[in-house]
């Protein structure tokens, strides 16, 4: 989303804009779903992006997840119950990185279909899939990367952990790219007041999985440790 890519980026960007990060590497915002999040990719890999790297934020499957809590997951669990790892050594070197810094789980990311709105939508997903956290676009990312043969991995932090209920006026509230919506807010507030006080948290929330991906980019810097040779002794 666009306030996920900012902290890269460090600055605001348009939908659909590539944009070259200093140390090398390009990005581009894809927005909210699996099928943006594949045109994404491939649109990257033909510009000359010789690996993929999924980041934003995930919903908890687990308890024990808090806000802001960071996923490293070693593989990807697609919706048809696909299972894509992540390349091995590119995620070796980022938990080498972070470790000492940075409390992180490795377990696995789930692909959601929907955007997972309550305890009930998560715990299913869990029970189907073990997995630790989930997000809309992991997956459709890896299976780009597996199909075209490049290294693939996804760093993503915690919004709203396995307890938290999204309020319905969050979700109508922001646009496909993450944009907030006033008039859409308050057009939702007003049928539904009570909302008001778990949308304050759930900024709160978002707030701590940005910071949380801020660390990351800090130490590992935009690139996220990618090519290996900049790691090589």
């Amino acid at each position: 989303m666009t306030a996920e890519a900012r902290i890269l980026a460090k600055r605001p960007m348009k939908a659909g804009e590539v944009i070259h990060l200093p140390e090398g590497a390009m990005m581009q915002l894809s927005g909210i779903g699996a099928r943006r999040a594949c045109s994404t990719a491939r649109n990257l890999l033909e510009k000359g992006a010789t690996a993929l790297l999924s980041w934003g934020s995930a919903g908890g499957l687990i308890s024990g997840l808090s806000p802001g809590s960071l996923v490293l997951p070693k593989t990807i669990i697609a919706a048809d119950q696909s299972v894509y790892p992540i390349d091995a050594t590119w995620h070796e070197l980022l938990t080498s990185r972070l470790k000492a810094h940075v409390d992180f789980h490795k377990g696995p990311l789930a692909e959601s279909t929907i955007i997972l709105t309550g305890c009930v939508e998560k715990t299913t997903l869990f029970r189907r899939t073990g997995a630790t956290a989930a997000d809309m676009e992991s997956a459709a990312v890896a299976v780009v990367a597996q199909e075209a043969g490049v290294p693939f991995m996804a760093v993503r932090a915690i919004t709203d952990p396995v307890e938290m209920a999204i309020p319905h006026s969050a979700i109508t509230a922001i646009d496909e790219f993450g944009r907030l919506r006033p008039s859409k807010l308050l057009k939702g507030l007003a049928r539904h007041p009570l909302e008001l006080f778990p949308l304050v948290r759930l900024g709160r929330y978002f707030h701590a999985a940005k910071t949380t991906l801020a660390t990351v980019a800090r130490l590992a810097g935009s690139n996220l440790l990618f090519p290996y040779q900049a790691e090589d002794p």
